[in-house]
């Protein structure tokens, strides 16, 4: 084998041992989780939504839910519903940026992106990520969690279920109903003994 042989015999066995790290170092954190929250339902005690100026915040009451500064709406139960079943479970996808650069191309810089941040009981935060809405994929959406600098396509659009007005998450409560009305009563005159004669004029008594 010649010299110039077994340098390309070297350098092609570096080539190959560096893309089986790659491809381990890739496998091992798709492998460690592909959520974006590692979080269930019953370890929540509150919510906040926010998106630049607006914000709303939920937090439960008893064996249901309320907005805070607003406990005259009802909670709608599929709205909480769509927290647990659709946002909790959301998983990442491939990255799309490592750059902090690119975070308002992808709508989840502070003032594009829709934040969510869960709380537990204690209130201390249990995960909190931003998430952009995608131009060209209406049914996915892009992801970036605090403290990262990763943007993520997620596997289906969330921010439907992420709004800021009271009125999505809550409904005006149904009117009381109108005292029944009393029956009228019908007014009785007294019957007086008809004393008229015969020709129209009244009969003098005897």
């Amino acid at each position: 084998m010649t010299r110039n042989m077994k340098i390309l015999a070297i350098i092609l066995g570096v080539i190959v041992i560096l893309y089986f790290i790659s491809q381990s170092g890739q496998k091992k954190h798709q492998a460690q989780s592909n959520d974006v929250f590692s979080i269930v339902m019953e370890e929540i005690y509150r919510f906040d939504v926010q998106k630049d100026s607006l914000y709303i915040a939920l937090q439960r009451k008893d064996t249901t839910w309320q907005i805070t500064g607003n406990d005259s709406l009802l909670i709608q139960a599929n709205r909480i519903n769509d927290v647990e079943n659709k946002v909790l479970t959301i998983k990442r996808e491939s990255v799309v940026s490592k750059k902090p650069s690119k975070w308002k191309s992808f709508n989840v810089d502070d003032s594009l992106g829709t934040k969510i941040t869960f709380y537990d009981f204690n209130d201390e935060v249990l995960g909190e990520a931003i998430f952009g809405r995608s131009k060209s994929d209406w049914q996915r959406s892009y992801v970036r969690l605090i403290g990262e600098d990763y943007v993520y396509m997620t596997n289906e659009n969330v921010i439907n279920s992420l709004q800021m007005r009271p009125t999505f998450w809550g409904k005006k409560p149904p009117p009381l109903p109108e005292p029944a009305e009393e029956p009228e009563q019908e007014e009785f005159l007294p019957e007086y003994e008809n004393n008229t004669g015969l020709n129209g004029e009244d009969a003098e008594p005897e």
